[in-house]
């Protein structure tokens, strides 16, 4: 049996308790940043965002933010590690 991806219109219709195990579930981390004293957790799911606000971290969600644009990403960039991507300079010059 194949199981169906939520769309985000999908995902925003559930109960935020429901979104959140879902996310945990089937969500992949993207990155994690801190706004003042407020935690705020990045996870890609079935194409689209969710940004998780938290008031208290890990434990208390404030509000949740979701979007298809990839303009979310600009804040967590710094956290991608660029030497972990193939690199040609190593050997396998196809030129």
């Amino acid at each position: 049996m194949t199981k169906k991806a939520l769309s985000l219109t999908e995902f925003m219709d559930l109960p935020q308790e429901l979104q959140f195990e879902v996310l945990h579930k089937h969500g992949v981390y993207v990155g994690k940043r801190k706004v003042d004293q407020q935690t705020i957790v990045l996870f890609q799911l079935h194409g689209f965002y969710v940004e998780v606000y938290y008031k208290q971290y890990r434990k208390i969600i404030d509000h949740m933010i979701t979007s298809n644009s990839t303009d979310i990403l600009l804040p967590y960039l710094d956290q991608i590690n660029v030497r972990d991507l193939n690199d040609d300079t190593k050997g396998n010059k196809n030129r």
